[in-house]
């Protein structure tokens, strides 16, 4: 069994190959927020985690924040490919995620998610509803 790299962007390559996939699996509503541009910036910016996990020498998941303030990180993106799912490696990514975050002097994190049961597993709160999603946080 091949084992699970976990690793925080560092070059812009990194950073289009994790876009590649976070593009491929999810829908992306909001262009400002959520396009190449807007994480080119964050991650020159160095503030938010953007990090993925590596398995079988290929990306197969990412998670990547947005600082909303100094305090408060929201979820981007989370995306998994489909054949990696179910094996615990997005939710051992998240653990690294938060563990930046609080180093990083964020205090809490949200997301919009249709996808209630793996992060309540991991600790997050429904907190609000908003567009048919619910909208988690977990204080870090």
């Amino acid at each position: 069994m091949s084992t699970i790299i976990k690793k925080e962007i560092e070059t812009e390559q990194e950073l289009k190959e994790v876009l590649e996939l976070c593009y491929d699996i999810l829908t992306v509503n909001a262009p400002e927020l959520y396009g190449y541009d807007a994480w080119h910036k964050r991650f020159l910016d160095g503030l938010q985690p953007l990090v993925y996990a590596m398995k079988d020498e290929q990306i197969v998941s990412a998670i990547l924040g947005r600082a909303e303030n100094k305090n408060s990180l929201v979820i981007g993106f989370a995306a998994c490919r489909e054949n990696y799912r179910r094996q615990g490696i997005t939710k051992e990514l998240l653990g690294y995620f938060e563990d930046i975050a609080r180093k990083k002097g964020f205090k809490c994190i949200s997301l919009g998610s249709e996808e209630d049961a793996f992060y309540e597993k991991c600790g997050y709160k429904i907190i609000s509803q908003v567009h048919g999603q619910n909208i988690f946080q977990k204080k870090l």
